[in-house]
């Protein structure tokens, strides 16, 4: 089935107001949006998504659609509420993404990671003992944060960890078998609060966790067609229903 890029323009006042509405809101507006759509679109809600609230253009919402049919026939529905209609305005518009893929293609690509790694209950459990930093329950941690133990674990000094390096290796890894980076650079960086649900024995909770926020862009080869295109359209690591992972891509840049 062919991936398809949306385009949503959003309206950023409703969706803040949405988002204090349903009690929503974090760093990003990433859960209102996340809720917006699915009441909007439902299963065939974008994901992954990216959303630009500060574009020259407007504030939008760029997104992979698997399942083009499902989306036009959500889209061709009247909004069931009138703060989701807010925030969603505009008329989609989509454009077919290339299929096949073509193995040995270059792109520019920018992507927006939430690069954590998981670890086992022995580690977790050791962790806790001394204050933990996790993000939640799951046993999830900053890459970076990981690399710096692993260091002084090892008898080194953990300040000689380049975080810009260790997120990119943590990029490749998750591109392993789909592309190989030509190259890539740390284009932006801060610690985000966001909204997310677990499930628990008791039922499920929304918990506001704290973690990494990365940007990251530079050039990418495809190595295997099928691999690339599933890749796109899962997207890049977790969180890819609130505003992560969703690979942009561009023409490379001319060599010189």
């Amino acid at each position: 089935m062919t991936l398809h890029l949306v385009h949503i323009p959003i309206e950023v006042r409703a969706l803040a107001a949405l988002a204090v509405a349903w009690r929503r809101s974090d760093d990003d507006l990433g859960y209102a949006l996340h809720a917006a759509l699915l009441a909007r679109f439902g299963d065939a809600a974008p994901r992954p998504f990216r959303f630009l609230p500060d574009h020259e253009s407007g504030p939008h919402l760029l997104g992979y659609v698997s399942d083009r049919t499902a989306f036009d026939e959500a889209a061709a529905l009247p909004p069931a509420d009138a703060m989701v209609a807010a925030v969603l305005p505009g008329e989609p518009r989509l454009r077919a993404m290339p299929d096949p893929w073509r193995e040995g293609a270059r792109y520019g690509f920018e992507v927006r990671v939430r690069p954590v790694v998981r670890f086992g209950k022995s580690v977790r459990a050791a962790r806790a003992e001394r204050g933990g930093g996790w993000l939640h329950g799951a046993g999830e941690i900053d890459a970076n944060t990981a690399a710096r133990e692993r260091v002084e674990r090892a008898g080194g000094d953990p300040d000689t960890v380049d975080r810009a390096a260790v997120y990119i290796d943590w990029l490749a890894t998750r591109l392993a078998g789909a592309a190989t980076l030509d190259h890539a650079d740390l284009r932006h960086f801060c610690r985000t609060r966001t909204l997310r649900n677990t499930h628990r024995s008791e039922g499920r909770r929304t918990h506001r966790v704290e973690g990494p926020d990365a940007l990251i862009g530079g050039t990418l080869t495809i190595t295997d067609p099928a691999a690339f295109a599933a890749l796109l359209a899962k997207g890049v690591g977790r969180h890819a229903g609130f505003g992560y992972g969703m690979l942009l891509l561009a023409p490379p840049p001319r060599a010189g």
